[in-house]
């Protein structure tokens, strides 16, 4: 009996021993994640809208990371489809050195995907889908190769990193793709090599053609050093709210799940953590020709999607230099511009004649740096950063504001309000459409770290007890 139990004792403490190894074993996404990483500050220049800034006026210094966007997938043979166009092609090529020449620091990373690499609407469009790279993904064979060809072209042109853009898989089996796609990315990359993706919320994509489409966040976050949330784009789809102006991209919403802080905290709540989550800014504004010019608020009635515009060639979308332009020459031709700013929302828009632009300004974006900055958040992307004004405005203060809060925990409100506390940060309710919510939550609940941790803690516990219940079953069978 005392050699059974001494037998006992010691299996008991070598499946213990082993049990706690397993579960503390990560990946190397995880144990980068757990390391000590700089704060990112990433910007995503659109190929297609390259002459609305050139390279040579970027100003590099103000990133951590930049992304040239987009290689696309070949609509019928599932492989890469790089630029026909030799000013295209010179462009990626020369992607890499031109910014690094700048900044020798910065990381560039090549967008695989982005619904093929358009400029101007069709960028900046909130959700879509991509045909050509669902069908790429939903073959091995397929997805093998192209992986090759990407790591290949990436490391030939000098990239430091890949972005799976594949807006936006669309249903349960493309969201199992999506994930044995970005697992079997991370096996082919090198080591150090970046792997990013660029992703919208985590439990739906609001013009889905089947509900409760998750993205597999325990994938993600083992796989991808990070996570870019399109935390804009979210203008409601459908007749009842195709004629009203609306914001494209609030910080908070009351009465839906069209809000920015929805998206980010959607991410942290599938489990994805805060390290590994990057919030996006859109430098775009959307806009609408008003049915009423004197009727001019937040819900007035529209006839049409706004002007076309010359730089950015979008009909119904304005970039952010646009934006200060309609403004800047109403006032010149002393016509009536009416600004403002919405508290609750922290979203704001621009007025003029019978043409109405929601957009971010500075202190929208202040605040929804303080916003990620509270939750924890890796950092912050621009949306695109052809779309800065002349002076890079935006580019620019975004990178004071991050750079001063340094995504500390103890956040110090640089932007001088506190009004984020009074707005409700919502949960998303599992698999539920846009609906009123109630009350109000704390902003307390943006973190849940805590949470997830003590679920993981005790599903640890969990598997170590059922195994040596077993194990005791058996020994007392002996």
């Amino acid at each position: 009996m005392a050699a059974k139990n001494g037998l006992l004792l010691s299996t008991i403490a070598a499946v213990t021993l082993s049990s706690l190894s397993l579960a503390a074993v990560a990946s190397p996404a995880t144990r980068r994640s757990q390391e000590s990483r700089e704060a990112v500050r990433a910007g995503y220049y659109l190929a297609a809208d390259a002459h609305l800034r050139p390279l040579a006026a970027l100003d590099a210094s103000l990133y951590t990371h930049l992304y040239y966007y987009a290689v696309a997938v070949h609509p019928a043979r599932r492989m890469l489809l790089l630029p026909p166009d030799p000013a295209a092609a010179s462009l990626l090529g020369d992607f890499s050195r031109a910014v690094k020449a700048k900044n020798a620091a910065v990381k560039t990373v090549l967008s695989i995907g982005g619904g093929g690499g358009a400029g101007g609407a069709a960028a900046v469009a909130g959700s879509g889908s991509d045909p050509a790279f669902a069908a790429m993904a939903a073959d091995p064979a397929s997805r093998a190769a192209f992986i090759g060809a990407a790591v290949k072209v990436a490391r030939e042109n000098g990239f430091d990193g890949l972005d799976v853009a594949w807006r936006f898989p669309a249903s349960a089996v493309e969201m199992a793709e999506f994930g044995f796609l970005v697992a079997e990315w991370r096996a082919a990359v090198p080591r150090g090599f970046l792997l990013t993706a660029t992703v919208y919320f985590s439990n739906h994509v609001f013009d889905a053609p089947f509900a409760g489409v998750d993205y597999p966040s325990e994938t993600v976050a083992r796989s991808l050093d990070w996570v870019n949330v399109m935390a804009f784009g979210l203008r409601p789809p459908g007749a009842a709210n195709a004629n009203a102006t609306a914001f494209d991209a609030p910080l908070y919403d009351r009465a839906s799940h069209y809000s920015a802080s929805y998206g980010v905290v959607s991410w942290l709540d599938a489990g994805v953590p805060a390290s590994k989550v990057v919030m996006g800014i859109p430098l775009y504004g959307r806009s609408w020709f008003l049915r009423n010019k004197a009727n001019n608020g937040v819900g007035a009635p529209v006839v049409a999607a706004g002007p076309k515009q010359r730089g950015s060639n979008a009909t119904g979308a304005m970039s952010y230099a646009e934006v200060q332009w309609l403004a800047a020459t109403a006032t010149r031709g002393s016509r009536a511009v009416i600004t403002a700013y919405d508290n609750a929302s922290v979203a704001s828009y621009v007025s003029v004649g019978d043409v109405w632009v929601a957009f971010d300004g500075v202190a929208v974006v202040a605040e929804k740096l303080a916003f990620a900055a509270r939750c924890g958040l890796l950092g912050y992307f621009l949306w695109p950063v052809n779309y800065d004004d002349a002076n890079l405005t935006v580019s620019r203060r975004t990178s004071q504001v991050w750079t001063q809060t340094k995504i500390s925990p103890e956040f110090k409100n640089v932007t001088g309000g506190a009004r984020q506390t009074q707005a409700p940060v919502q949960r998303p309710p599992a698999l539920q459409s846009p609906a009123p919510t109630t009350a109000p939550m704390s902003s307390s609940s943006t973190t849940s770290s805590f949470s997830r941790l003590s679920w993981r803690m005790l599903d640890v516990r969990l598997h170590l007890g059922a195994l040596l219940l077993l194990l005791l079953l058996v020994c007392y069978q002996i």
